[in-house]
């Protein structure tokens, strides 16, 4: 498909002054501090949840959920709070083989070489994208708030981390049609493991080319401006990254560090101007969470960053959704007429989209004939003919 280089990154979207954004006041966060999230927050975070004789919240369903998120939960916690086990600032030498002696460090002398390298260890390490970006301190948080902890601490990121490598891990196809079930639930769960494994790799293995590399998930920074730096993709109307190759379908993590790096060119391919038109995110948010008609300055609450000419998200409606759900919610990534596999007629869709904006209607009506962003039952993901 065509992508635009341009000049502009995710300072594209500000229109007024920007300040660095507390992490308390991430929804996420807001039910442990916030009075009128309390209620919410005992039905999100404390209600046991019975399993259902309904597909998509059976207990199999349930098992894949928690499955899917055992490696996140149990060896990173980066939606707690971050900073220890795979997601470690700095890591311990427990058992290396074969066994470096301290003080060795590679000589950069060609960026260019060294930042393809550390794109091939990232993918190697399980990056279904990745990118490359000088870190703007606007998009790191002006203090954190481990739900570990429950109370906010400094954000101390040394100031001698210059870079960051954005990764983005693809999410199941399959199981993101069966949103807002616990399939597609189980789907973010293991993108967000995967997170930590690729990153906590890529951070320990620039660790071992003798320079310092902090992992992180949710914790430090906000992951989606940072991708957009890195030229991983656009912001959409559903708040979230849209990729040429996997549309919203990601997780995103990302590795700060002082190895000298090439940073990427940002990216255009028509998002903005697609969503203008578009609205199938907002037409079928559960919650109605997404706004519709064109992108506003204004905040819905607290948890939107002022400053931004973007489409908020009203994350207070979202997430009492998943907790009347009873699972988290993945319909705006189902939806979106970006989340489809590759293949030669959808790459012929992308590239119509960034270059004959007279087609949008046209594709967007072939989208619904289609049935792409349709509700596929959760019986089809586990290969079964039984329907809701």
């Amino acid at each position: 498909m065509s992508i635009n280089f341009v000049n502009k990154g995710a300072i594209r979207y500000v229109v007024g002054e920007v300040e660095q954004f507390d992490q308390k006041n991430e929804m996420f966060c807001r039910p442990f501090w916030d009075k009128e999230m309390l209620e919410l927050g005992k039905k999100f975070y404390m209600t046991e949840v019975p399993p259902k004789d309904k597909s998509g919240y059976r207990l199999k369903d349930q098992a894949l959920v928690n499955a899917g998120w055992h490696l996140e939960n149990t060896f990173a916690q980066g939606v707690v709070g971050g900073g220890i086990g795979m997601y470690a600032w700095e890591w311990d030498k427990i058992f290396e083989f074969p066994l470096v002696p301290p003080g060795h460090k590679i000589n950069v002398d060609d960026a260019k070489q060294t930042t393809k390298d550390i794109k091939n260890a990232a993918t190697f390490y399980g990056a279904s994208l990745v990118g490359v970006c000088e870190i703007d301190r606007r998009w790191v948080y002006s203090s954190v708030y481990p739900l570990r902890d429950l109370k906010s601490m400094p954000n101390e990121l040394p100031e001698e981390f210059k870079y960051a490598v954005a990764i983005a891990i693809e999410m199941d196809y399959k199981a993101i049609r069966s949103s807002p079930a616990s399939p597609a639930s189980a789907a973010t769960g293991l993108g967000y493991s995967k997170m930590a494994f690729t990153a906590g790799l890529l951070a320990h293995y620039i660790r071992g080319l003798g320079y310092q590399a902090i992992a992180c998930g949710n914790d430090t920074a906000c992951s989606i401006p940072i991708a957009i730096d890195a030229g991983l993709g656009e912001l959409a109307r559903n708040g979230l990254l849209i990729t040429p190759a996997f549309g919203p379908r990601v997780r995103l993590a990302k590795v700060f560090t002082d190895l000298p790096l090439l940073p990427d060119k940002p990216i255009e391919f028509g998002v903005w101007d697609f969503c203008m038109k578009c609205e199938k995110c907002a037409a079928h948010c559960p919650s109605k969470s997404i706004g519709f008609g064109g992108p506003t300055e204004k905040q819905n609450n607290i948890s939107n960053r002022g400053g931004l000419l973007r489409w908020p998200i009203n994350a207070e409606k979202c997430l009492s959704f998943w907790a009347a759900n009873n699972t988290d919610c993945a319909s705006c990534i189902r939806t979106c007429p970006f989340n489809k596999p590759s293949g030669l007629l959808h790459d012929m869709v992308r590239w119509g989209i960034n270059n004959a904006r007279w087609l949008d209607k046209l594709l967007l009506w072939g989208d619904d004939i289609f049935g792409y962003g349709n509700h596929r039952t959760p019986d089809k993901f586990w290969g079964e003919s039984k329907s809701n």
